[in-house]
């Protein structure tokens, strides 16, 4: 496996990916509610590898694992669409494209990075809190409760709310 910044020929292979990952997500939630994940288009992941960071874990020449970063502000990066596929999941692969988002932030000298997720998803809040983020609030603005996430990369000040909007 390696861990690559995507390019545009990932694009689809992420594309599908996030799909098939954010299916398991909505499974979690009440009946109803909407992911945002699942809306995405083609476009949008074309738009993020362009205008963010996307980073991939490539096995024998197929996406096994993406993730995404948004630097918000100066001091505050942003971790989203995070997808493992279900044939990689428990492998290390999230792991290793974790620790390589987070030494990209740290390069960038981001003093916190920040991430949503579902609180109710015992698996994902553990192993956030097993990475070293803690909550620093959580939010019902989607339909479920979700938890801000943040890892602190600094004993600096820096300023969370513009994540609050993610």
């Amino acid at each position: 496996m390696k861990i690559i910044p995507a390019s545009i020929e990932h694009a689809q292979q992420i594309h599908q990916l996030t799909l098939r990952s954010f299916e398991l997500y909505k499974a979690q939630l009440a009946n109803g509610v909407e992911v945002a994940a699942l809306n995405e288009k083609l476009e949008d992941v074309i738009y993020d590898i362009n205008n963010n960071m996307v980073i991939a874990a490539v096995k024998h020449a197929q996406i096994i694992g993406s993730i995404r970063i948004e630097r918000l502000t100066q001091d505050l990066a942003y971790i989203y669409r995070f997808a493992v596929s279900t044939e990689s999941s428990g492998t290390g692969v999230g792991s290793a494209l974790l620790a390589y988002a987070i030494e990209e932030c740290e390069e960038m000298g981001v003093k916190a990075i920040a991430l949503h997720t579902n609180t109710k998803y015992f698996k994902l809040a553990r192993y956030y809190y097993g990475k070293d983020f803690f909550v620093h609030s959580t939010t019902f603005d989607r339909g479920y409760i979700r938890a801000l996430f943040v890892k602190e990369l600094s004993n600096e000040p820096y300023d969370i709310t513009p994540a609050f909007k993610k």
